[in-house]
């Protein structure tokens, strides 16, 4: 009952123009292998191949490890559920950086869903977490989605392709120093029109 899975992780952050720490940005894929029931998945080795891009690009290429989580996660259909503390889905370790996707909670569906192979079994998983980033840099942790999708064929040897997302978007928060700036921009702009007002 093992599969092949194929890993994507896209991790999007919109711009402001003020000074804020380092954000990730981009996606990467992976191939590797699962295990899945109907209330538990089991995720096997797996390795980035194919498309790597932002953030990811300037650390990771093909053939690093991608470390899922260790053991079984537990699911219940429906949702939204709420994941254990700090669980950490997988990390990717590459150019001596390190990212993380840590799922607070999720959504799951099973059995025989749309777009699901005639037949066949699937298991849908939609999660809210978070990206973490260290090593060479340490990146902002930012909220981001998860999506994993894995299905297989009755009698089939090996699965039909898994796949896995992350992405994410967030403003980041301005710094003291540009907070002051604009505040005393925005005092300048009432005092002129104080001024005006007066004459």
């Amino acid at each position: 009952m093992f599969k092949t899975l194929f890993v994507l992780a896209a991790f999007t952050i919109s711009s402001v123009a003020v000074a804020h720490a380092a954000s990730i940005s981009g996606f990467v894929s992976a191939n590797g292998t699962d295990q899945f029931t109907s209330n538990t998945i089991t995720f096997g080795p797996a390795s980035v191949q194919g498309t790597i891009g932002g953030t990811f690009a300037s650390y990771l290429t093909d053939g690093d490890a991608v470390h899922f989580l260790p053991g079984t996660l537990p699911y219940t259909q429906g949702g939204p559920i709420t994941a254990p503390p700090n669980t950490q889905i997988l990390t990717i370790t590459g150019g001596g950086e390190t990212f993380g996707f840590i799922m607070d909670s999720y959504f799951a569906g099973y059995g025989a869903l749309p777009g699901c192979v005639a037949g066949g079994t699937c298991l849908n998983i939609t999660g809210i977490g978070h990206f973490t980033g260290s090593g060479m840099v340490a990146y902002d942790d930012t909220p981001a989605t998860f999506n994993f999708t894995s299905q297989y064929a009755p009698g089939a040897t090996s699965a039909d392709i898994t796949t896995f997302s992350t992405s994410a978007s967030t403003s980041p928060v301005p710094e003291p120093a540009s907070l002051a700036l604009l505040g005393t921009g925005l005092l300048g702009a009432v005092g002129l029109v104080r001024r005006r007002f007066n004459v």
